[in-house]
């Protein structure tokens, strides 16, 4: 394919900005689509931040701001960024107050902290901000801070575990797949202790999780879920550590719960393969979600941002294509170039089929876009000694409660339009406990 010449894309792209700032003057609210995706408002300019008081309170923009969060329904149905507009709110920063740098290391021994990054895995977490009157900071940001210093969550709509917890009541909740899956599931974990919702480990509950323990045995990796979580609502929750597709596992994850939400993406570097483990997954998931009371959600992968080894300069952000020599000296870099995400790009080929109804997408990418320097960054020395001495890692994220509020937020738009309310003929529970599972 031939490049055109320099003067040429010059002029190009300055009437593409112009056509750009034209429409962004005008104030037209993109329509409802079926799925909320994370895109920041369409003209361009940031929404009203939300104050750090009170950060459950969506305020009286709250419509406004449901509406920016949509894609238009003429955008094509592609989860990263396509658009010059995108491009340019990713050069929104942080305050200069905030700490977010890659070096040094982390202080792992002092409670997983550098500046503002808190390692966003759960023993980080739960000491400072789990617990449901609020800890005076102690070495590490308070929570006030971090809601302050994420300007690419301000403005969105937060929710809470409760809404969660109210909407399945008396169902079973299994989160499937990677490290960054197991992050958020850590933030369901501590939003249990903060909002006083979590129930002691009944009986019942133990015995549900050895009659489904066979389940997960029967395959080549024979890991049972873990984490196991009752909260007052009779919701229960389980992490399992999935990170590609077994028939096996997915056969025994709807098997163990009501409402499945699962990713595949990073640990696939052949698309094809992952096309083929998509299309394969998907069609037990839909017979799966079909039923009344059941949901199964897919989440997109999220961002990274590794510095590229393209000396072009264009980024991925994906670890592939890292410059190996930031493996010694850490630094991550904001993603610029659009629709890079390879992942993301045969999910939304696959579930955009039509052969999968009832599996719903889930929004992740854009939310986690803008975020370069909100990672781990220098994580070498970690107690568990991974890559003890050349550890970058520009996948993970430092918490932000403020991010997970927002995504949780999405969950649960995306969990109304599902069959997940209907009363089902028996749920998971019941089943297992006659000994059908």
């Amino acid at each position: 394919m031939a490049y055109c010449s320099n003067q040429f894309n010059s002029a190009f792209v300055l009437v593409l900005f112009g056509a750009v700032l034209l429409l962004s003057s005008l104030d037209v609210q993109p329509a409802r689509v079926a799925d909320v995706r994370w895109t920041r408002s369409d003209d361009g300019r940031r929404p009203a931040a939300v104050s750090v008081h009170d950060w459950t309170s969506e305020g009286p923009r709250a419509e406004d701001a449901r509406l920016r969060a949509s894609l238009p329904a003429t955008r094509p149905a592609v989860g990263t960024c396509e658009s010059l507009e995108c491009a340019a709110r990713l050069g929104v920063s942080e305050p200069s107050w905030v700490d977010l740098t890659f070096q040094p290391r982390i202080d792992w021994r002092g409670g997983g902290v550098r500046g503002d990054c808190v390692a966003g895995e759960l023993e980080y977490i739960m000491p400072k901000y789990c617990s449901p009157r609020a800890k005076t900071a102690g070495g590490w940001p308070s929570e006030a801070r971090l809601r302050e210093a994420d300007v690419h969550a301000s403005g969105l709509p937060q929710a809470g575990l409760g809404e969660l917890a109210a909407l399945l009541g008396g169902k079973t909740l299994l989160v499937m797949g990677d490290s960054v899956m197991e992050q958020f599931y850590n933030t369901l974990q501590c939003l249990a202790a903060k909002e006083s919702l979590k129930v002691p480990h009944s009986a019942s509950h133990e015995s549900f999780l050895l009659a489904t323990k066979p389940l997960w045995n029967r395959g080549k990796r024979k890991k049972p879920p873990k984490l196991p979580v009752e909260v007052a609502s009779g919701m229960r929750m389980m992490y399992a550590r999935v990170t590609t597709m077994q028939p096996d596992e997915v056969e025994a994850a709807i098997g163990s719960a009501d409402v499945v939400l699962l990713n595949w993406g990073l640990h696939y570097q052949e698309m094809d393969g992952y096309r083929t483990d998509l299309h394969h997954s998907m069609a037990r998931l839909e017979a799966f979600a079909a039923e009344p009371g059941r949901a199964a959600l897919f989440q997109e992968t999220g961002a990274q941002h590794f510095k590229s080894s393209d000396r072009r300069g264009y980024a991925t952000g994906e670890w592939e294509q890292r410059d190996k020599s930031s493996d010694k000296l850490c630094s991550c870099q904001r993603t610029e170039d659009f629709n890079v995400n390879t992942r993301n790009r045969v999910l939304h080929e696959v579930l955009g089929s039509g052969s999968y109804p009832h599996v719903r997408l889930l929004p992740f990418y854009n939310l986690t876009l803008p975020r370069w320097r909100w990672h781990f960054g220098n994580c070498t020395h970690r107690p568990n000694g991974w890559n003890y001495d050349t550890c970058c890692d520009c996948t993970h994220f430092c918490f932000s409660p403020a991010m997970w509020g927002a995504h949780l937020h999405s969950l649960l738009a995306v969990l109304r339009r599902t069959a997940v309310a209907e009363k089902p003929a028996e749920t998971v529970r019941e089943r297992v406990a006659r000994g059908a599972a």
